[in-house]
């Protein structure tokens, strides 16, 4: 029987009753961020995309011939349908939910539940809703199955809320994550409506590849060329001046003639795109068709490369095609349509938005390293990768031909902090397939026998995909493949500076040769400045920000972070209580809001205490994340513009939630926002 909630009612296509269009700022949430694509460039810097997970919380062992033990995160404890996998208190959205185990079939893991504010708005099995059974808003682009998916299950669905959110499943977790962000206050929010079909959003999706899906744009300019390139050539395609925008950019080359070229684009006199083609519209290893949301590749003859990236000026633009291989390429058909307009200019000089950035490299791993997908300074956020890999398979404890660099999984750290913001549990599933994007599709009625073909089944969805594989040849020594996915509506927002890369094999212990180009808005601008820290070993640091901690009990950890670093040990004393913490800290009166970052002890979790500034509550700042292995967690909370604007000097007052287990600090970090 499939059960679904449903708490209000709205006219198909449209948006919920209360709904608002993007805010001025940076925030878009619900279906305004699929709706207003343009505004992409817009950056938060209140906003924080955070991840749970199933990531082994021991790191992993070092052999490298096992797979890695990703599926052992478990439940964050019991409630809801049985197993709790996610919950936030405060405003924030919901935006990709990922599982897999059986290949892909998620029948046993019985009903997915999903509460915001204090309300079931989906409580239903979770393989009724990734087959699309709910109905619209819960359908196909928005929801696949592992057929759909290629091994991996997802939700796309974006469920915004105003206080809290509860994610449960009922029964036999194993690989998943939830990514989801939250805002420091519930402004322009309004919480999901799943009676919304969102049929405009749906037929966006559908139509992914073929069209652009930001809305029409006026007075839009093309400026179409046909180009011939020498070897080792470089031929401007486009050029516009004053505050504008490129609404796309399409090129027309063969397949076989795309190898060795690159295309470059220059925003205000900055380089900030130079990236080998194929793999900027989403397929660097072969020639596949590709039908992403953003970019798309049409092999057939004629076909064009097509890319729909906003990507912002203030005053002018270039873009080149160069010719890095030894022979020509002629006839190369272009079309850059460009956008006038005057808010660009005021918006990306004061950090409200940030330039397109595509950071591009190639080449082989380095042992013990993660790949890094990108390493931004300043203020940003990461939309979205496409990734090319070339590896070999090799016997393994499970299988006689395992790509081993596929057990990989991505860490992203933001803003200086130890422990990463994200952490997945492997490549595929960062790219939200699974089993090595090998589907058993024989377990769904009227599919095809089981097969495994070399490399897996391809697909290509419109947030995510993997649209070729194959064997040796073409360059291949065994086993390689091209794999995208777009973080929109999840996009990873950063203050003063962003790493994120991917293991290749478990403890980077597989060697590969791998691609990959990142996308960006980015800002020279921080929206964070440097503030405050009060170290809790130090008496005087104590006493300078009237620390009061009554009955605290204090505790020496030597431990190491989760992550790249999970092998250092680092020294420090704890504190920890049930009591009121109270400390006072200076702050710039311009502030648009001040970020919190605390140093604690993961040996429990569930710590959770009410935030109150100069008095008057604020929030509840909740930590459900435990790890008894290695015990430094850096996690954050971040005070409104309405509490801290106009103020020098804040007194901050931790109460401990009645029931939670002690609260434990190290350290706190106080950093004041200076953007939107």
């Amino acid at each position: 029987m499939v059960v679904a909630v449903v708490l209000g009612a709205a006219a198909p296509g449209m948006p919920p009753a209360g709904a608002t269009g993007p805010a001025p700022g940076g925030r878009s949430v619900g279906w305004d961020t699929f709706r207003h694509l343009d505004r992409l460039p817009y950056l938060d810097s209140g906003a924080e995309t955070r991840e749970f997970s199933s990531f082994d919380r021991s790191g992993g062992d070092f052999d490298p011939l096992t797979g890695n033990n990703n599926g052992s995160g478990g439940c964050l404890g019991p409630g809801g349908a049985g197993c709790m996998i996610a919950q936030d208190d405060g405003a924030g959205e919901i935006e990709s939910v990922w599982f897999t185990r059986d290949g892909g079939v998620v029948s046993a893991m019985g009903n997915l539940r999903v509460e915001l504010d204090g309300r079931t708005v989906v409580d239903a099995p979770l393989q009724s809703i990734v087959d699309g059974r709910l109905g619209a808003p819960f359908v196909f682009p928005l929801v696949a199955n592992g057929n759909q998916s290629s091994g991996g299950v997802y939700i796309k669905v974006p469920m915004p809320y105003r206080r809290s959110m509860r994610i449960s499943v009922a029964s036999n977790l194993e690989y998943y994550h939830v990514v989801y962000r939250h805002f420091p206050d519930a402004d322009g929010i309004t919480a999901f409506d799943p009676a919304g079909r969102a049929d405009d959003v749906i037929a966006t999706m559908r139509s992914a590849g073929a069209r652009d899906p930001k809305p029409e744009a006026p007075d839009t300019r093309h400026d179409r060329r046909t180009v011939n390139l020498p070897p080792g050539a470089e031929i401007p395609i486009a050029a516009a001046s004053g505050s504008g925008s490129i609404a796309a950019l399409r090129l027309r080359i063969a397949p076989a003639a795309r190898n060795g070229l690159r295309l470059g684009i220059a925003f205000d006199g900055r380089v900030l795109v130079d990236a080998p083609v194929d793999e900027f519209f989403g397929a660097g290893y072969a020639a596949p068709p590709v039908r992403a949301l953003m970019f798309a590749t049409d092999p057939a003859l004629g076909g064009w490369l097509s890319s729909w990236w906003p990507m912002p000026y203030a005053r002018n633009v270039t873009a080149w095609l160069a010719n890095g291989s030894p022979g020509p390429v002629n006839g190369i058909d272009t079309d850059v349509a460009t956008v006038a307009d005057p808010a660009w200019a005021p918006a990306l000089a004061g950090g409200l938005a940030g330039y397109f950035t595509a950071y591009s490299h190639t080449g082989l791993t380095a042992p013990g390293q993660d790949w890094t997908f990108a390493d931004q300074p300043g203020h940003g956020k990461f939309v979205g990768v496409s990734e090319t890999m070339r590896g070999v398979t090799v016997p393994s404890a499970f299988s006689p031909d395992a790509p081993l660099f596929l057990e990989g999984a991505e860490r992203v750290y933001a803003d200086g902090a130890g422990s990463p913001r994200l952490y997945g549990t492997g490549t595929e599933d960062f790219f939200e397939g699974g089993w090595y994007f090998k589907a058993h599709v024989d377990k769904y009625p009227g599919s095809p026998p089981d097969h495994y073909p070399v490399g897996g089944v391809a697909f290509s969805d419109p947030l995510t995909g993997m649209p070729a594989a194959g064997g040796t040849g073409s360059g291949c020594p065994s086993y390689c493949l091209d794999a995208y996915r777009l973080m929109l509506t999840d996009a990873v927002d950063y203050r003063s500076g962003m790493r994120f890369g991917i293991e290749h094999g478990k403890r980077n212990l597989m060697p590969a040769d791998y691609g990959s180009t990142a996308f960006l808005y980015t800002s020279a601008l921080p929206a964070a400045a440097p503030g405050d820290r009060i170290d809790l070993a130090d008496r005087n640091s104590r006493a300078a920000h009237a620390y009061s901690d009554p009955g605290a009990v204090r505790y020496p950890l030597v431990s190491q972070y989760e992550g790249t670093a999970d092998t250092v040990p680092v020294p420090g004393t704890v504190r920890a209580t049930s009591a009121p913490i109270t400390f006072r800290t200076a702050i710039p009166p311009g502030n648009t809001g001040v970020v919190l970052e605390r140093t604690g002890d993961q040996d429990r979790g569930y710590q959770s205490a009410r935030v109150l500034v100069d008095g008057t509550p604020i929030g509840t700042w909740l930590q459900p994340r435990r790890n008894t292995i290695h015990r430094w967690l850096d996690d954050t909370y971040v005070l409104p513009a309405a509490a801290t604007a106009n103020k020098r000097v804040l007194t901050i007052t931790l109460e401990p939630t009645p029931g939670s287990p002690p609260w434990t600090a190290s350290r706190y970090r106080v950093a004041p926002l200076l953007g939107p």
